[in-house]
């Protein structure tokens, strides 16, 4: 299987970081994340109130299309691409915890766990 290799700045890592685990939530139907990945980025600008008047206006319409996209009470599981997305996730967060919190205590700093028969992705941070 070939390798790849992503050069990324901080604030790349932090980006891509966000799209993993956007995508890994929405794939076990946690649609209250697309409002806050969008509405996060613009809290400072729009204030505490109007932030939440846009999520209240929004989470029903996203239930909605969910209901519509996966019925409730279908079955609904980590299949091999959401590991292997989770697997991403951590190694990701890892590193970029280790490079900007050293030595620190919390679920950020625990080091990732293989969940898929793949090796674990390497993320390393240079200075």
């Amino acid at each position: 299987m070939p390798e790849y290799t992503l050069t990324l700045n901080s604030d790349q890592a932090h980006e891509v970081l966000k799209a993993v685990e956007l995508l890994m939530r929405l794939k076990i139907n946690q649609p209250g994340e697309i409002t806050r990945s969008l509405l996060d980025s613009m809290y400072k600008r729009i204030g505490i109130d109007e932030y939440c008047r846009r999520r209240s206006l929004s989470d029903p319409y996203l239930k909605l299309a969910f209901d519509a996209l996966l019925p409730s009470g279908e079955d609904i599981r980590k299949d091999d691409e959401w590991y292997r997305l989770y697997n991403l996730y951590q190694s990701l967060r890892y590193a970029i915890h280790e490079a900007e919190h050293p030595n620190s205590i919390g679920v950020d700093s625990d080091p990732p766990m293989q969940f898929t028969s793949e090796p674990l992705p390497g993320c390393t941070w240079k200075r």
